[in-house]
């Protein structure tokens, strides 16, 4: 973040005119000197060849002598106006090292429910702690310091008075345990190039970061054992961190297709990635004091302001029918500013190179950007009957057997585990329209045996009155929006002339409020 340009007026004295009279003429011929109510103004000439570079070194010793200086261009002749500099408040490293450490407990604490959740645990243990640390919560400080630390150099290196890095830490389960982080910048941009590359400079070292650590996350994803189904992680303040929904920018969707099948739990790595990356891409936006206001302010000067307030009534838009965090992040923009002010020199043009670089920080802005970030799975299921089931004819030793097919249908917009279960509701026997009690239904469905075959991928079979698929701590998965075809067959060594089956689909670790799927099932014509 720059500090806005403004300073008190500059005294009348003649030693002190003379004074800065000579230090300006140091650097440029000095032929007209304007003294104002807050500034005194001297109309130089200039070579253009040596422009930016020697009014960089006029600045920073201005600078050093409390005052600012600004290089602007009326009427084909150029102008050096010089106002005092205003105070400059610094906090202590301290102030840094405490946040540091804020952020690392509120992202550790983060991580480990975020761990818990991936391998299922019924209370916070230390490994969860140890790996929520490790495979989020550090990965995810060193993106978002990266990211910082790239804009301090950058501005170290063009002599820049830059505080060290800001973390904001935000317990959870408020976003992923930070706000992000920030740096001071005590003195104003010198000119378009500087405001430019300091701007350009975070992002595309936070991206570089994320990238590695996203497509390593998301491998693990691949790869690793699926979860055990014991437990789905513990629900915080309210909060189940596996049964968060993230959104899915165009990058995320290319690293995707990276893999053969699609995954089903993300890996903390990979959401710490998707953190990072989203990050990125919200700060490039081009408004404000925002890493984007600094590079579009610099790519198109002061035309970058109507860049500036349509994203800021985009932002509006979005967060009144999109999603609401968009509100919030809008009036955040105008609180700041909506309007970049400029460099002290706002004339010297940033050439082809840094062009070609803002072609790249678009672009990652345009795959890195989701619209709705964060959402809550609702866990929907449908389940229907695709074809009337039917008696068909038993197998050897089976007095009994019935064919059915059901369309079983994700209406989430995640994959999902999926577990089914199965019995008999009623028995009617010798056409008797009073189905059997409840014990002697029992008696009669224990000799039941049940094969379920799924898209026909997997088959599964049970022995039991109350049949599951599939069989122990397993599941499989369906897609987001993908439908899937149950083939069941059920037999009976005992006979019966009419019976109604039920099967039941329910997600591995269900969202609150979701319910299983249910299909009730009577089959037609006689055994």
């Amino acid at each position: 973040m720059g500090m806005p340009l403004s300073g008190g007026g500059i005294p009348s004295s003649s030693s002190e005119l003379d004074r800065l009279r000579t230090i300006v003429a140091h650097y440029f011929p000095v032929y007209e000197t304007t003294v104002g109510p807050q500034s005194v103004t001297f109309a130089v000439h200039v070579d253009r060849a040596t422009l930016e570079a020697t009014f960089r070194s006029l600045a920073d010793e201005l600078w050093a002598k409390a005052y600012v200086g600004l290089l602007r261009e009326r009427t084909g002749e150029t102008f050096i106006e010089v106002v005092h500099r205003p105070p400059v408040s610094r906090g202590t490293i301290w102030i840094n090292l405490g946040l540091l450490a804020a952020t690392l407990v509120t992202t550790i604490l983060t991580g480990a429910l975020i761990w818990n959740a991936f391998v299922g645990g019924a209370s916070l243990s230390e490994s969860d702690f140890v790996f929520g640390a490790l495979f989020f919560a550090l990965p995810l400080v060193a993106i978002l310091g990266g990211h910082e630390l790239a804009h301090y150099f950058v501005s170290r290196h063009y002599r820049l008075d830059a505080s060290l890095p800001y973390f904001m830490p935000i317990p959870p389960p408020f976003l992923f345990g930070t706000l992000g982080a920030f740096i001071s910048i005590r003195q104003p941009f010198t000119d378009r190039k500087v405001l430019f590359d300091i701007g350009a400079a975070g992002p595309i070292a936070g991206f570089l970061i994320a990238i590695p650590i996203t497509f390593a996350g998301l491998y693990l994803s691949w790869t690793l054992p699926t979860p055990s189904l014991a437990t789905c992680g513990i629900t915080f303040l309210g909060t189940s961190y596996s049964n968060i929904l993230i959104g899915q920018s165009l990058l995320w969707v290319a690293f995707l297709h990276v893999f053969p099948t699609q995954i089903l739990y993300l890996h903390p790595l990979a959401l710490a990635g998707w953190v990072g990356i989203f990050v990125t891409a919200i700060n490039l936006l081009p408004a404000g004091q925002l890493d984007g206001g600094h590079v579009w302010r610099g790519l198109f000067g002061d035309r970058s302001r109507y860049l500036s307030y349509a994203i800021v009534i985009l932002l509006l838009l979005l967060g009144l029918f999109v999603y609401l965090g968009w509100l919030i992040f809008a009036f955040l923009i105008l609180l700041l500013g909506a309007r970049h002010p400029p460099p002290l020199n706002d004339a010297s043009p940033l050439g082809w190179k840094r062009t070609l670089v803002g072609v790249a920080v678009a672009a990652i802005l345009v795959s890195g950007f989701v619209l709705v970030p964060v959402a809550a799975e609702t866990g929907q299921i449908g389940g229907t009957a695709t074809a009337s089931s039917h008696f068909v004819a038993p197998a050897p030793g089976y007095a009994l057997a019935v064919a059915a097919r059901v369309n079983l249908s994700n209406q989430d917009a995640a994959a999902h585990g999926i577990v089914l279960g199965a019995r008999v509701l009623e028995v009617y026997l010798n056409d008797s329209s009073t189905p059997l009690n409840a014990s002697a239904r029992e008696a009669w469905a224990s000799t039941s045996d049940w094969t379920f075959n799924v898209s026909g991928e997997y088959a599964y079979a049970n022995s039991t009155a109350n049949a599951s698929a599939p069989v122990g701590a397993g599941y499989f998965a369906v897609n987001a929006g993908a439908t899937v075809e149950i083939q069941i067959i059920y037999e009976n060594t005992q006979s019966a002339t009419g019976i109604e089956l039920q099967l039941v689909a329910s997600e591995v670790c269900p969202a609150p409020g979701s319910s299983p799927a249910t299909v009730d099932f009577s089959p037609s014509g006689a055994t």
